[in-house]
């Protein structure tokens, strides 16, 4: 296997695949979906796949050699003029392009994570998967270094995957769409449907492609990342290793600041890909056949991500995910989140046609149903506020002030504009844009009622830890805040779309465990509303059933249902805050995941470094990087919960960690450090300390001094470790083999932290802890 030969025979598979997609789709060729649910095999169906295995061999037995051979030297062609620049720069030009790559890595690669995350579920519930391919093409990449440069290839790729992965979108058939829309986690309950079929067969005809999508995608992005590192990597051994590593760390922190600021501006994938590829067609411009092909391949990749344009669809990516408003039958606005729905506006004024109308009496039973059940309404919180719904109900049933909390300020933008009953512009409504943990820690204020919309959500949150945007909102804890903050003889209402019964129960049992809560009460309302229950409890007595208004509206009394025993299950809390999942485990659906990441990744090594052997003295770097990984997914989460799980927290927190890791780098460089025995005994230290503080819960009531120490404690061992990383860089003559296995080491990291799933997040600090004393002690030769 060769990098050229890979990349042929993903160029052919990859065009081939995109002209078969748009001649089906012009030519109307496919079935539904419901026809194969149904165990329907058409001739037609049978014959179709038949004639793409023809074709995929024929491709593979002539087209991929041919090209194979053009293209490795094509790329040579094209790379030599830079080779040669290279080769006589002078140091403060490396040091410049050593910053702008290392950027533009690191940029691409959030923005790659967040894209994908976009286009289809299964990236956003496998949060690592595309990290981790990055990871790997950049290990590899550096550990290239000194072979032919390959970065004429980068563009061309990354144009390639993002027209494959838009024509998926996009372009494929209905079943097609069907198939990759399904998510295969079945230990994780989520609003995404499950696949219920009447055999085996079909069950693995539905998983195939979501799979095939998975191998595709981190092949691509594995290629892409390999010539961005082998570049940085070459212009690393031509500098002093701590000068050209402390460069990397500022190309990094650029890099993180960039999409930071990107995001304030609510900018799309145009503005993301064409910023990030910049700096690659910069040092591609001496060569007139890089330069070339990099501009065509550049504009590839801004007109693509300006596709596909619908002037009936208002795409907007707000800070944490993509928003599309488009317009109902009726002419109100409904709200999609990365393609699926996600909330419909409604007028619901009395008198108006909608309230009228009997096919949405019990839509307006579930907004109006927490309000009828409270006593008093002076005040009342709502969170997860969406568009206004749930604030119209509330001022329609006379709440005299009212608090909306919404985290995504694009969706309270749309609220505003778009809302017909205009709740957002009443005096009455204060809108908070705010995470709800953060707001029921902050507020001073008392409560007659909150209201929990529906908050469910499958969107990333950061590029390196294994939560949802609301994990923290369903955790005992986080509801026992919320409860606090209810006056006496208050009502809380928890809405939730179940996927089954037990996690109702699971739901009933977190409101009956609340300090000073009576019994519970669960109101199914209805098909409308993909079967979401309502559970409400009252501090301080039971809740009085409101039976003319569930009459009136046809909400049935479901509490009987959801008060049985629920059996052996988890409840989440903060250290554990899998609410979806209905025990600590390790799921099945996620190692399979993982199985397969690692099973490319060894591939794609043992298949691009050939005779390439382990280097025992370059452990303690795997082993840094490794520990790095585990204990920055810690502080994320960690930082989240002091300040709040919103996105400029999480950007914060990545940039803290990158700029302890530079301090690190200009301490090693300005001292003579003898001994790293005081850094890893520092940093040992810490990761102790952390995991005392984890499993005492934390500090998230104190004080902002308590606060400034916890956010010192969780970041310190950054600083011990990149000091002992920097220290040992100095050690070796071979930078980008160092990062090379550093790279690698943070992809077993990232594969290390889905043992939270079954220990919760505190054990990451132990892996940690056993990481870095393995760095310690395989770093012992070294001074």
């Amino acid at each position: 296997m060769t990098y050229a030969g890979l990349t042929a025979s993903m160029f052919v598979y990859g065009t081939a695949l995109i002209i078969a997609l748009l001649l089906a789709r012009i030519l109307g060729i496919g079935a539904e979906s419901s026809q194969l649910l149904a165990g329907g095999w058409s001739p037609a169906m049978v014959a179709g796949c038949a004639v793409a295995g023809a074709v995929l061999f024929a491709l593979q037995l002539y087209a991929v050699p041919r090209l194979r051979s053009i293209t490795e030297k094509q790329i040579d062609k094209a790379a030599r003029p830079l080779q040669v620049w290279v080769d006589k720069a002078a140091e403060k030009p490396l040091l410049t392009g050593i910053l702008l790559v290392a950027g533009a890595s690191l940029f691409l690669e959030l923005v790659l994570i967040r894209w994908q995350g976009s286009l289809f579920p299964v990236f956003a519930l496998y949060k690592n998967f595309t990290l981790l391919a990055c990871f790997c093409g950049l290990g590899i990449g550096y550990a290239l270094s000194r072979g032919k440069l390959l970065l004429p290839a980068a563009l061309p790729l990354l144009a390639l995957t993002l027209g494959v992965l838009t024509s998926l979108r996009y372009t494929s058939l209905p079943i097609m769409q069907d198939m990759l829309f399904f998510v295969p986690v079945q230990e994780e309950k989520s609003v995404v449907a499950g696949l219920n079929t009447p055999d085996i067969f079909t069950w693995i005809f539905f998983n195939i492609p979501v799979y095939l999508l998975l191998i595709g995608t981190f092949v691509l992005n594995v290629l892409i990342m390999i010539p961005v590192a082998q570049f940085c990597g070459r212009l690393m051994g031509r500098v002093e290793a701590l000068k050209g590593y402390g460069a990397n760390l500022l190309g990094s922190i650029a890099g993180v600041v960039l999409l930071f600021a990107l995001s304030w501006l609510w900018t799309g994938p145009v503005v993301w890909f064409a910023l990030g590829i910049l700096p690659l067609l910069w040092y591609q411009l001496a060569s007139p056949v890089a330069r070339a092909v990099g501009m065509v391949a550049a504009l590839a990749c801004v007109t693509i991500t300006a596709l596909p344009v619908d002037s009936m669809v208002q795409s907007i990516y707000s800070p944490y995910q993509l928003i599309q408003r488009v317009s109902r039958a009726d002419g109100y606005m409904r709200i999609l989140s990365a393609g699926s729905h996600f909330q419909d506006v409604y007028d619901f004024r009395k008198g108006g046609s909608l309230r009228e109308n009997k096919d949405y009496n019990k839509v307006v039973g579930y907004y109006e149903l927490p309000y009828s059940a409270a006593g008093r309404l002076d005040r009342v919180a709502i969170v997860g506020a969406g568009s206004g719904n749930d604030a119209a109900a509330a001022l329609r049933m006379g709440a005299k002030t009212v608090d909306a909390v919404e985290i995504d300020p694009a969706i309270i933008a749309l609220g505003r504009v778009n809302h017909p009953e205009q709740p957002y512009s009443n005096p009455r409504v204060n809108v908070i844009n705010n995470d709800a943990r953060t707001f029921f820690r902050s507020t001073t204020q008392t409560y007659d009622a909150i209201v929990y919309s529906v908050l469910d959500s499958h969107i990333l949150l950061s590029h390196g830890s294994n939560v949802r945007l609301d994990s923290f909102v369903y955790t005992q804890q986080g509801l026992a805040e919320a409860f606090a903050r209810l006056k006496p003889g208050g009502l809380m209402s928890v809405s939730f779309t179940l996927p089954n019964e037990l996690m109702g129960r699971k739901i009933y049992s977190m409101l009956t465990a609340l300090e000073g809560s009576g019994k519970p009460l669960a109101i199914f309302c209805g098909d409308s509303h993909m079967h979401t229950t309502a559970f409400l409890v009252k501090k301080g007595g039971d809740v009085p059933l409101p039976a003319k208004f569930i009459n009136e509206h046809d909400l049935p009394d479901v509490s009987a249902t959801y008060a049985k025993d629920p059996g052996k299950i988890d409840l989440p809390t903060d250290d554990w805050p899998f609410f979806y999942m209905d025990a600590k485990m390790y799921p099945a659906s996620y190692v399979l995941a993982l199985v397969l990441v690692m099973a490319l990744a060894g591939v794609l090594v043992r298949g691009l470094l050939p005779g390439q052997k382990w280097d025992r003295s370059m452990l303690p770097f795997f082993f840094l990087g490794s520990g790095f990984m585990l204990v920055e997914t810690k502080a994320i989460t960690e930082l989240g919960l002091l300040f709040g799980n919103t996105w400029h927290v999480i950007g914060v927190t990545i940039i803290g960690v990158l700029v302890m890791a530079y301090c690190a780098n200009l301490i090693a460089a300005r001292y003579a450090v003898k001994s790293v025995r005081f850094a890893c005994a520092a940093l040992l230290a810490t990761i102790a300390a952390g995991y005392a503080v984890a499993m005492l819960g934390g500090f998230a009531d104190a004080g902002w001094f308590v606060k400034l120490g916890m956010i010192l404690l969780l970041t310190s061992p950054m600083l011990f470790s990149g000091l002992v990383f920097s220290s040992l860089l100095k050690t070796v003559r071979d930078v980008p083999s160092a990062l090379a296995y550093n790279l690698m080491g943070a992809m077993l990291g990232g594969l290390l932290e889905y043992n939270s799933m079954q220990f919760g997040f505190a054990f990451l600090y132990l892996l940690a802890f056993a990481l870095y004393a393995a760095a310690w002690g395989t770093s012992g030769k070294r001074r």
